[in-house]
């Protein structure tokens, strides 16, 4: 495709059936429309009927890209920023994506990106808003940039207010994005000196990085105090920037946070630190030891649950087993690509 927007005739393939659209709607995407509109009090009975809430109800909003190499660009879009929305307690409802991609691409990969996105929204029950996509020579990979709207009423609303003694749970396996992305990259070379069965194990680790469902369970069940997404920076930046700005400290047990025999074994060889790999799928919850103790319980082989940490004093800073965690630097997975790269294993 040439440089400057997408055709009309392929936009319109992308658009599909506007009857799809349920009556919250009022106006979705249509060519020639410049906006989505929402009818709010439609749009809220959802999230009323989930909680069976009468409290007011608060919009949500997030925007995250996807820039890392992915076969799956507009799938991954959509689960990043559900699970930010998640977060805070929220349903997601809608979502919008902008999508950039080098000239020369071809129409085929339009139509997978969009199809990755409205596959996954339907998993969902999400709808698709709008976006906007182009050809650009100022990328060299496919971007998509998505924002996700979400509805949570006031009495589920997580608030991020933290105390003392509180405890942090790490929800699931650690670096699981980050393994789906490295086996993606370098399977013929770790294959072999691994085996494809591992290889395979981890592009399946990587698959299921939705929080969506855990999180809204969880939120449901103990109303916790703080839920955070492990994202770039790995587990270990997430659980650093959720505590850095508050007026707490946090003390973390290396041996606590939950990785697989594989993602142990690929970081060993790429001289990767798996606590700083990105880790969309591992959801960081903040509750009190009594609840924490009731969701360990639910813990399974496939979504393990653990203690990792406990909130302490400020003066006693963030610690990882007594040792002081300096602030997030580049995430491990850019170095790791790069050995791959350079197939200097």
């Amino acid at each position: 495709m040439e440089e400057g927007k997408l055709p009309l005739d392929l936009l319109d393939q992308i658009i599909g059936e506007k009857e799809k659209l349920p009556d919250s709607v009022v106006q979705g995407p249509q060519v020639g429309a410049d906006v989505a509109v929402i009818d709010y009090q439609k749009a809220i009975m959802q999230v009323q009927k989930f909680y069976n809430s009468k409290e007011k109800v608060y919009l949500v909003y997030k925007t995250d890209p996807i820039t890392f190499p992915t076969p799956e660009p507009g799938k991954y879009a959509v689960i990043v920023n559900a699970n930010d929305v998640v977060t805070s307690g929220a349903i997601p409802f809608g979502f919008n994506a902008t999508i950039i991609l080098p000239v020369g691409s071809s129409a085929v990969e339009v139509l997978n990106i969009q199809k990755g996105i409205q596959e996954e929204c339907d998993k969902k029950q999400i709808i698709v808003l709008g976006g906007h996509t182009e050809f650009s020579s100022s990328v060299n990979t496919p971007i998509v940039s998505g924002a996700m709207l979400g509805f949570v009423p006031k009495d589920y609303y997580v608030t991020r207010e933290v105390t003392e003694d509180d405890v942090m749970l790490c929800i699931g396996w650690c670096a699981k994005e980050g393994m789906g992305i490295i086996a993606n990259e370098g399977y013929e070379q770790l294959g072999e000196l691994l085996g494809p069965a591992t290889l395979d194990k981890l592009l399946e680790l990587g698959d299921e990085i939705s929080i969506v469902d855990i999180a809204l369970k969880i939120n449901k069940e103990i109303k916790p105090n703080l839920m955070h997404d492990a994202t770039e920076g790995g587990v270990l930046g997430a659980a650093y920037e959720t505590i850095s700005p508050m007026d707490f400290g946090l003390e973390l047990y290396s041996e606590k946070f939950p990785f697989t025999k594989e993602t142990i074994d690929v970081c060993q060889l790429l001289e990767a630190d798996p606590l700083k790999i990105i880790s969309s799928g591992t959801l960081l919850v903040i509750t009190s030891e009594s609840k924490a103790k009731e969701i360990v319980k639910e813990s399974t082989k496939e979504i393990p649950i653990e203690i990792i940490g406990k909130i302490t004093s400020k003066e006693n800073g963030i610690t990882l087993d007594g040792e002081v965690v300096p602030p997030p630097g580049p995430d491990a997975i850019i170095e790791a690509l790069r050995k791959l790269e350079e197939g200097s294993l």
